[in-house]
């Protein structure tokens, strides 16, 4: 089963970064890098987390291999998940 962990809300800055509205109450655990989550759609992913930081009550997140702003773009409203 999927637990729902956050949902990409938009891209933030030039360099592949992520806004994420978190869903969970252990972002620290769920959001650390090196961390793979599955996605929703699934031809999102998986993302692996390169780094983290908080920003406004979220988190911006870099996974790896997004390297610029339109491909962040593409992954706008992709749930991030975990196996439960």
């Amino acid at each position: 089963m999927q637990l729902v962990v956050g949902e990409i809300t938009r891209p933030h800055g030039v360099r592949g970064e992520v806004v994420v509205d978190v869903r969970t109450d252990e972002p620290g655990q769920r959001f650390a890098p090196g961390t793979v989550l599955v996605t929703d759609p699934g031809s999102a992913g998986p993302l692996t987390i390169e780094y983290v930081r908080p920003h406004l009550g979220r988190l911006i997140v870099a996974f790896e291999g997004i390297e610029d702003r339109d491909h962040a773009d593409t992954l706008r409203k992709v749930l991030l998940c975990v196996d439960s």
